[in-house]
This record gives C-alpha cells, structure tokens and sequence, in this order.
C-alpha cells in the first residue's frame, strides 16, 4: 500500500472540518488523494472486510447515519424504539439478526412517563445496555459535539434521536446548501465515534406518497441523498386485520442488497405488552394510500376538520376519506368530534398524543 500524498490534520471532536482560520482566512483545503491501482483487491474475503461490521443485518452498520420517515401517526417512535431496544439486547428486529451495542435513545417530544410505558411495553425484560433522555421542554438540548463527547466517555455503539426538527440543528429546514452543511456534523459524529445515529422525521406534505423514498422526508431534498439508510414508514390498511395498525416499510439502503418485496409492519399494544412486526410484503410501487395522505393532513391543522375540507385538499373523493376516516377513527389513529357549525356534521383531528 502506498502512503497518502497528504495526511489531513483531524477536525475538532464532533464538528464539521473548520472553513476559516481564527482570523477569518480561509483554511487551505487538505488533499488526501490515492492510487487506486494500490488499493483495488480481487480477494471476495477482502472485499467484504471494507464494509463496516452490521448492527442490524441487512439495514445498518456501524459509522452510518440513518432517517426514519414516515407522516403523523404512522407510529415512527413505537418502531424506532423496538430498533433501539432489539440492538442494546442482541434481539432479532423484524426477523433480521442484530449485533448487540450500547444504545442512547433522546425522545425530544413524549412526556417521561409517557416513554416508560412504551418502553416497558416493548420489552419483555429488564433492557441491561439501553439509556435514554428525555428532552422536551428544556430550555438548552445537546449540541452534536456533546452527545460526541458522552458517546465517547460512554462507549454507545447507537444514538436514536427522536426527532430531528426538535433539535435545533437544522437552522434552515428547505434550504440545502444549510442543510447539508449542518447534517455533515453527523457524519463527522459517526466517524469519530465509530457510533451510528438515527434521526426520526417526518414526511413532506401529503405524507410523502407522491415521492420516492429518497425524497419522502420533510425539508431540503438534500436530505435523501445524506443518510446511509432511509427506512420509511407509509401507512397503510393492507394488513390482514381490518382493526390493525399497519405500515409498509419503504429502505433505500447503503452497501446492502436492496429489497424487491417491501416489510409489511404490524404495530399493536394494550395494557401489558406491545410488538412491532413483519407480518407480510408488499409489492413496491403499491405504498401509496389515502390513510397516510388524511393523517398528514390532519397533523396540519390548527382546528378540527370535516370531510369536505379534507377531501379538497387531498383531492381524494368525499366517499373516500369517510371509509378512511371511519376506519382511522376505530384504530383510535384520529378522532371524531361534533361539528359545532352543524348539528349533523362531523369533524376530525388527531388524538392528543404524541406519535
């Protein structure tokens, strides 16, 4: 092997490489070029020793960073904190193998006791090696170079953060040059830590079913092409269960096989336990449906809304957002209210819970 032509100075511990001397100068940029010739193998054992070692087996890796997207209520946290969890215990995910790391799950949106819950529910056992936070409501959160640093002093092998627009890193949601330059401090994050990150999101408007799943998620579409791994939530009323919870999920995913059936996930829970899934699959291309486009929708408004408003702004017919909201209504995924404006009206919102 030759040596690098230049070695690059290391940036600071959890930050993007710095622009600008302290005196405002640019900093020169540092080459790091080399021969390819000089590190092109043909050996299949080598080759597959350049991948990083897998977290969860066929979706995540160490040193990655990954979304998962999905629109209002399609129960993105229920699903990343089975992730988190299956990972701090070595359980399988979704039938698929995972490699046991120390895991940090930051909620910045549900209430403590609210977390517990679903934590206790999710888990059959103590889970020995998963931490959490829970964030919201305070006045001052982690900057990325911080949670670096309790990474480090730590030893977490996965950070799940839930949600990235809670956060305060993203200065400027729709713009990419901003976005692209703040979500790089997350890359810089898993190379130094050798600890992969999650970050929780949500969809574009319509619930994101008219995009592909690089661009399902809100905001710059810079952000699809960022992440190592997109796991993407769309709901759905396929399941075999007319009264179930269901999503397709929708991976791109880096250095992987990519998947030609879709997971069919079942989410479900009551008093003493929850689980979260695979119960089929799902052609690709079959994601869209009018469940995830009506909760959208519904996460937007200030007020409840009736079917009239609803229908015009999904421009799907009035008889069918009542069969969805009927059925949305029954999973207990929207509520049904009294239209105060007309005694044989109703109107709808979602549930005053987080997702």
């Amino acid at each position: 092997m030759s040596k690098p032509l230049v070695t690059i100075r290391p940036p600071e511990q959890g930050t993007a490489p710095r622009q600008q001397s302290p005196n405002g100068k640019p900093v020169p940029f540092l080459w790091n070029v080399r021969c390819g010739a000089d590190d092109w193998t043909g050996d299949p054992e080598e080759i597959a020793a350049l991948s990083d070692a897998p977290i969860v087996e066929g979706l995540l890796r160490e040193r990655e960073v990954a979304s998962v997207i999905g629109a209002a209520k399609t129960s993105k946290t229920w699903f990343s904190l089975a992730l988190a969890l299956a990972v701090a215990k070595g359980e399988p995910f979704l039938g698929r193998v995972t490699h046991q790391r120390k895991t940090l799950y930051l909620d910045y949106e549900l209430k403590e006791g609210t977390f517990k819950k679903r934590m206790s529910l999710l888990s059959d056992r103590e889970p020995d090696g998963f931490f959490y936070q829970c964030l919201r409501g305070l006045p001052r959160l982690p900057r990325v170079a911080e949670i670096a640093a309790l990474v480090l002093s730590d030893g977490f092998g996965l950070v799940v953060v839930d949600s990235l627009y809670r956060t305060g890193w993203l200065t400027e949601e729709n713009n990419n040059d901003s976005t692209s330059r703040e979500l790089t401090a997350l890359q810089d994050f898993t190379s130094r830590t050798a600890c992969s990150i999650v970050c929780v999101d949500h969809t574009a408007k319509g619930g994101g079913n008219d995009r592909t799943a690089v661009d399902a998620a809100r905001g710059a579409s810079a952000k699809g092409g960022f992440y190592d791994c997109l796991l993407v939530l769309r709901a759905t009323d396929k399941g075999p269960d007319p009264e179930g919870t269901y999503a397709v999920l929708d991976p791109v995913v880096r250095d992987w096989p990519r998947f030609h059936q879709l997971p069919l996930v079942s989410f479900s829970w009551d008093g003493t336990a929850a689980t979260v899934e695979v119960v089929g699959t799902v052609d690709p291309g079959e994601t869209d449906t009018t469940a995830t486009r009506l909760l959208e929708v519904l996460a937007g408004q200030e007020k409840p809304v009736g079917i009239a408003v609803l229908s015009a702004v999904t421009a799907i017919a009035d008889t069918t957002v009542r069969k969805a909201l009927s059925r949305l209504v029954a999973k207990g995924r929207a509520v049904e209210l009294p239209d105060p404006k007309h005694s044989q009206r109703k109107v709808y919102r979602l549930p005053d819970m987080a997702d």
